[in-house]
């Protein structure tokens, strides 16, 4: 026998179950890193890298892992420290060129990509897995620099090099995803069914195309389909059990949380869900005293969003004093990423409530809706402050809220000019308000609503009828009221504030101005519009008995005497449609 050729064979069948092993562990730890068993996924690749530091496939997906923990910074160390030695490693390169994304750096990314590329070229063209290490650096969410053109594009050249790759048409579909292109996504997610049928991440990843849909039929369905692939696939059951959170289905969401505690990393922190659940009952003590177990046990390593739910329980118990140190907490511990847009509005209304100010509410929604890159979020978290003011009773500031709004407005509408004006009638600041309704009237000067309220405004600022500008403001306010309301047509829809102005303007007409003959005109200018009107038909009475008193000669009506009445008249008071009896 030829042991030449014995030697051969042996050498070749060990490296073929060399080859063999790795790839089998390098699945291993991409099957635990896309379950979000990132702790499971470390372990593996940290011991390949321990027993291989050259094992150049190992090295990116650890370091891919570190990324997905966040710790970016390991996998920058992990990367340069490789690069040292391997100085053209393709895939090092990539995950380097990442690292450089997630800090900004979009342009030594770039770089770094393309010398991969380069790098890896051979005759048969750029090299897949690099091409698809790039497009995974692009559409990572943290990476906010990334060009998903440019992902697009090398994805799609990866997928017609390498048509048997799964993993290659889950980040196309990943990337259309990001694109809000939900239908290429779902064709990409189905075409990684089609090379793998048991590839839990593409079902779930279709799961949550039909999620921002709201298309909860097929999301279940996906999602019940991902666990049936693969049973420990845990972020379908984090998404079944917030599903069933939210639906009120505390026993399943229970089930659904425990089946997810079981197919993750243990790890103390997984009884934030069973805090989340006692929140959404409204059991603020078994979430407190749950956070606060994590906290103990966690430390350092406690997850940002404990902190956060604890605020929010404090908030919700009444206790904003305990809350505001829990907050502060949250915003010291949360990445960039972390941060969402309602995050500032619960720290600014709890710092309102223990600061007992409402500036810093409206200021933590403007601050808000001004991270928001959308016109449409923007103006939906704007009026959330609107609703938050309105629902706590503050006019003051639910119409200063309705300004804001109204100022960000594309188009605005001067008809929003009424309700912003009217609160701050309700609220007592009578000179806005009065600014802002004769806004109101001048875009409508056939609107009687603007006349009316401005004029009770001015009312507000001087119940003496006596002051300028507001008694000569009042007057003008109340006539235009009484000359609308004095139409045909309007007669039977403006009764109510015709009569009202009728009664003030004779109010003040006979007692400030000391004008009979007008008083009377303008309560049977009330007449014409309600005849029966019990209050000014007795007010009309009294008006002409001082008359007769002053003159002996009642008054037979027409036009209004302006300052020409020459007899004092005894003084009457009016009070909405009920004026008070006259005195001497």
């Amino acid at each position: 026998m030829n042991m030449k050729k014995i030697s051969v064979a042996a050498i070749i069948v060990s490296l073929v179950s060399t080859i063999q092993i790795n790839a089998q562990s390098i699945q291993e730890g991409i099957n635990h890193l896309y379950a979000d068993r990132d702790q499971s996924a470390k372990a593996v690749f940290e011991k390949m890298v321990s027993s291989n530091p050259n094992n150049l496939e190992a090295v990116y997906w650890l370091g891919q892992t570190y990324i997905a923990m966040k710790d970016s910074k390991a996998a920058a160390d992990l990367y340069d420290k490789t690069l040292q030695t391997n100085g053209n490693a393709p895939l090092v390169l990539v995950g380097k060129g990442h690292v450089f994304l997630l800090e900004g750096k979009k342009d030594e990314a770039r770089q770094m990509f393309e010398a991969a590329i380069t790098a890896s070229h051979t005759r048969k063209g750029d090299n897949p897995d690099v091409l698809n290490a790039i497009g995974r650096a692009n559409i990572d969410l943290k990476a906010k620099d990334g060009d998903l053109a440019y992902a697009i594009q090398k994805l799609t050249a990866a997928a017609d090099r390498d048509p048997k790759n799964a993993d290659i048409f889950l980040n196309l579909g990943d990337a259309y995803r990001r694109a809000h292109d939900g239908g290429n996504a779902v064709i990409n997610y189905d075409k990684a069914l089609a090379v793998n049928p048991n590839f839990a991440r593409a079902e779930y990843r279709k799961a949550m195309i039909y999620y921002t849909q709201k298309n909860w039929d097929i999301y279940l369905e996906d999602l019940n389909k991902a666990i049936t692939m693969d049973p420990k696939f845990a972020p379908a059951y984090y998404e079944l059990y917030y599903y069933n959170l939210y639906s009120q289905k505390f026993d399943k969401a229970d089930e659904y949380a425990k089946k997810y505690i079981a197919s993750t990393d243990p790890d103390i922190q997984n009884d934030y869900l069973v805090a989340q659940t006692c929140y959404v009952k409204k059991d603020y003590d078994c979430t407190i005293n749950t956070l606060k177990n994590i906290i103990a046990k966690a430390g350092e390593q406690t997850s940002a969003k404990t902190y956060k739910l604890m605020a929010y329980a404090y908030v919700d118990k009444g206790d904003t004093a305990s809350a505001k140190g829990y907050i502060d907490q949250y915003f010291a511990n949360a990445s960039d990423e972390d941060l969402a847009i309602n995050d500032y509005i619960l720290k600014g209304q709890i710092y309102g409530a223990v600061a007992k100010d409402d500036n810093i509410v409206l200021e933590s929604y403007v601050k808000a809706a001004n991270l928001d890159s959308t016109y449409e979020g923007k103006i939906k978290t704007l009026q959330e402050g609107v609703d938050y003011f309105t629902k706590k009773g503050d006019k003051i500031k639910e119409a200063e809220m309705k300004m804001i709004v109204y100022n960000n407005r594309k188009t605005p509408n001067p008809a929003d000019y009424f309700f912003i004006a009217f609160p701050l009638y309700q609220g007592g600041d009578y000179q806005r308000a009065d600014s802002v309704f004769r806004l109101y009237n001048a875009a409508f000067p056939d609107s009687l609503y603007g006349y009316y309220w401005d004029a009770r405004t001015n009312l507000a600022m001087d119940t003496t009828f006596s002051v300028e500008p507001y008694l000569t403001n009042m007057i003008d306010g109340f006539k235009k009221t009484l000359e609308i309301a004095g139409r045909d047509n309007n007669k039977d829809r403006f009764k109510s504030q015709g009569t009202v102005a009728s009664s003030f303007l004779a109010g003040i007409y006979n007692n400030t101005k000391k004008d009979l003959d007008s008083a009377i005109y303008f309560v049977q200018k009330g007449l014409e519009i309600d005849p029966s009107n019990p209050s000014l038909n007795g007010l009309l009475q009294q008006l002409q008995k001082i008359q007769q008193r002053n003159s002996g000669k009642p008054n037979t009506g027409g036009k209004p005497a302006g300052n020409g009445g020459k007899r004092p008249s005894a003084k009457i008071r009016a009070v909405e449609n009920k004026p008070q009896a006259i005195s001497a």
